[in-house]
């Protein structure tokens, strides 16, 4: 019988076919170490940024200027006031605002992208918290070092202050148009009434939508400059709180058809 003989040199193709197999194996157990070492990396960035950041934020805050905000006469607290006056600024700037520790890193994330596809500073990405930061201790300049102090600052205030507190600062300093500050001077400016009085003095759902509007643009959505567009921007507030299920359809419907008093022009100039 004939046998056919079997190649036995180190350069056949059948040794080549055997070694393969080690080789991948090598490799794969190279990449796992690098996966192994990356993941502990990331993980080890995730977990110490935000203590850092954190702790840096102490850095650019102004003490005296965080002790004075509650000091203004126009101060208006939380409590006094209806709860949907808050909940319409939480639902159309940050309706994750209860349960993020001061950054969202959805909208964060978001706005990054945006920016990079437009090749521009088109979103900011601002959660609540960061924006009373940049009101109370920085510019309005679009740049990556503000917003990295911005979010330093939003951190260690989280740590600081409760997230009722942080709201209630918040409506305090922001700008609603015309040179008011605070939802105290932007009321009677407006309204002709207290952010805080009661019963049917006090400020209603569709009050307190066209205020919410005005953070994004004050002038431009301005009721004494634009009502038009001013009534456009509180429907979008009205709309997102009945998406969020903080108002039901039937209450933005009374809302968008309530009849809103401005201040007369001249009214507002003889004060």
């Amino acid at each position: 019988m004939n046998h056919l003989p079997i190649p036995l040199g180190r350069n056949t193709d059948l040794y080549e076919a055997a070694s393969i197999p080690k080789s991948i194996k090598k490799l794969g157990v190279r990449w796992k170490k690098r996966l192994r070492i990356s993941f502990f990396v990331i993980m080890m960035v995730a977990i110490l940024a935000p203590i850092v950041l954190a702790w840096t934020g102490n850095i650019w805050i102004d003490e005296k200027k965080l002790a004075a905000v509650q000091q203004s006469n126009s101060y208006a607290k939380l409590d006094e006031m209806p709860d949907y006056v808050w909940k319409s600024f939480v639902a159309i700037e940050d309706h994750r605002f209860m349960q993020h520790p001061g950054v969202d890193p959805i909208g964060l994330s978001r706005a990054i992208w945006l920016d990079i596809k437009e090749g521009a500073y088109v979103q900011g990405g601002s959660t609540i918290t960061m924006q009373l930061a940049r009101n109370l201790f920085l510019t309005n300049d679009k740049t990556m070092t503000r917003k990295v102090k911005e979010i330093a600052i939003a951190l260690q205030l989280e740590q600081r202050y409760s997230k009722k507190e942080l709201l209630e600062m918040y409506l305090n300093v922001i700008y609603f148009g015309h040179g008011k500050y605070g939802i105290g001077e932007a009321v009677p400016f407006y309204f002709g009434k207290k952010a805080t009085e009661t019963g049917d003095r006090a400020v209603t759902l569709g009050e307190a939508a066209m205020l919410a509007s005005l953070p994004k643009g004050p002038e431009r959505y301005s009721p004494v400059k634009n009502w038009d567009r001013a009534k456009q921007r509180q429907a979008v507030v009205l709309n997102r709180m009945n998406e969020l299920a903080v108002i039901d359809q039937s209450e933005s419907t009374l809302a968008k058809n309530e009849q809103i008093t401005v201040v007369p022009t001249a009214k507002r100039a003889a004060k």
